[in-house]
């Protein structure tokens, strides 16, 4: 297990290289100048001042010099300064990372409270009225694109119902107020839990058939056992242990996806973070982003594959 751990460690720090090199080649091939953008007509003019500007930036120098530069700071813990806002790119993520870890976890949750019973209840009764119905939830909300239901929702329950805000994280006057926080949080989590519970309902009722057509269960039938006691001791454990994979591995997806929610209900997050600093070219903070997603992929994973074999005590890892 230990071998197994420290050779998983050592393949995700190759892997997140790979990638910071990667995002750092092409950010730095993307069209536009993020210092001409900002600066004024008559800085831009000023050719000693802007190559001042751009060695103070870390923009002068080759693509490779660059990069060796930029990995020597991270290494030391230092993400770099903001262009546009000069606050260092740490501080800005540390001030917006918690409003998505609120909103996809909220999200998870949700997905994970309606999608495993309707998935588990659909595999044990298949073909029964609940299974075709949720059968029709599943394929109807995988066709509708997120952004369009998030629309929806926002047309019906916040413009004609009233019933609950259309953007934000607070109101104005309510920065520190946890239940105008949670008024503010049922639209974005509804729609991004909505959006994950498909999956979750076609995986665990594939799952449950797998596993009601296996020798031990036929067996413990023959035993006389009572089918509660079969589903408890039987089914249920070995169709929700693969789930784990899938929930763990799901949670940096989660986040990914959740850019485009939080711009739709304007929640300040990671994913108006990643595309402002995209848009105002941004690079420190961008690649800070960047690596954070990555990162997230990278740890889900690992910490998933181990977990699968604590639960799994069949399962040796060396």
């Amino acid at each position: 297990m230990g071998k197994y751990t420290a050779r998983r460690s050592l393949i995700a720090l190759i892997v997140l290289f790979i990638v910071s090199i990667v995002d750092f080649t092409f950010i730095s091939l993307a069209p536009g100048d993020p210092l001409q953008a900002m600066l004024s007509p008559e800085a831009a003019a000023n050719g000693a001042n802007l190559q001042s500007r751009y060695e103070a930036a870390g923009l002068s120098g080759s693509i490779p010099v660059r990069y060796i530069r930029w990995i020597k700071q991270i290494a030391r813990g230092n993400f770099g300064t903001s262009f546009r806002t000069n606050k260092p790119v740490t501080t800005m993520i540390r001030e917006v990372l918690p409003a998505t870890l609120i909103l996809t976890i909220t999200a998870k949750l949700i997905s994970l409270a309606i999608g495993v019973p309707l998935g588990v209840f659909s595999g044990l009764r298949e073909r029964s009225l609940v299974d075709e119905a949720s059968g029709f939830f599943s394929f109807f909300f995988t066709a509708i694109p997120g952004f369009f239901l998030a629309i929806i929702a926002v047309f019906f329950f916040a413009v004609r119902l009233a019933w609950l805000p259309a953007t934000g994280m607070h109101a104005y006057d309510k920065p520190n107020d946890p239940v105008d926080l949670l008024k503010h949080l049922i639209l974005p989590a509804l729609v991004l839990g909505v959006l994950s519970i498909p999956g979750y309902i076609r995986y665990t009722r594939t799952a449950v058939l797998d596993v009601l057509r296996e020798d031990y269960v036929r067996t413990a039938r023959a035993k006389g056992l009572r089918e509660g006691v079969i589903i408890r001791r039987h089914i249920l454990p070995n169709a929700l242990m693969p789930l784990v994979t899938i929930i763990g591995l799901a949670l940096p997806g989660l986040i990914g996806s959740s850019v485009l929610i939080e711009q739709v209900f304007a929640w300040p997050g990671m994913g108006q973070l990643s595309i402002n600093s995209a848009l105002f070219r941004d690079y420190p903070v961008f690649m800070g982003s960047a690596l954070l997603y990555a990162l997230a992929v990278l740890v889900s994973s690992t910490v998933t594959d181990l977990l699968y074999a604590v639960i799994n005590p069949r399962i040796r890892l060396e």
